[in-house]
This record gives structure tokens, sequence and C-alpha cells, in this order.
């Protein structure tokens, strides 16, 4: 039987990816804004995009999934090894976004050029 507090954490994290995944697409547009586009860049951004997309959609599986069918694919899979692979990928989505809040901020603070 699986702890009744394992679903509901592993939505929060869901939920906290995705709020991160959105921040990193946000802040590679404002560094686009401020150092202008170019073809490597943009297609970086579309990978931004399409990742928060597959995050949203993902989500809205789980959720649409009955408890019972999460809870046995939980199981199948290995509690731990489901709640280690949604911290990993919680903590490259962190990392993704403060990297990116760490360009926004570095191209702001840099003087403009006449």
């Amino acid at each position: 039987m699986l702890d009744p507090i394992v679903i509901p954490t592993l939505y929060f994290i869901s939920v906290v990816e995705l709020i991160l995944q959105a921040g990193v697409f946000f802040y590679a547009y404002r560094v686009t804004k401020l150092t202008g586009s170019f073809r490597a860049w943009t297609l970086i951004i579309a990978a931004f995009a399409l990742l928060t997309v597959r995050n949203v959609v993902g989500l809205l599986f789980e959720l649409m999934l009955p408890t019972d069918q999460v809870s046995s694919l939980i199981e199948s899979v290995g509690v731990t090894t489901t709640i280690l692979s949604s911290a990993m990928n919680l903590a490259a989505g962190l990392a993704l976004f403060l990297g990116m809040f760490g360009l926004v901020k570095r191209f702001q603070s840099q003087p403009k050029t006449p």
C-alpha cells in the first residue's frame, strides 16, 4: 500500500517543476529582448517552450488518471525511484531557472553601448 502523502507530494513537485519551467521560458525570452535574436538562441527558447508544453500535458495526464492507477504505476517503478527522479527533475529545473535569472540580471546590469 502506498503512503497517502506520496501522490500529493508528487503532484506538488510537478506543479513546482512547471512553474520553474515557465520561468525559464520567460527569462529566456527576456534575454532575447536584451541581447537580440539569433538562430541558436531562438532554437534554445523554442526548446524551453516545448519543454514547458510537455510539462503542462504531463501534469494534466497525471491529474486525469485515477488515483489507484497512479498508485499502481508508482509502486511498479518503486516509490524511492519515483521520488528521487522527481527530486532530480526539480533540481534541474531550479538550476535552469536560476541560471536564466542570472543571465537576465547580468545583461541588464551591463551598460548600453551607443
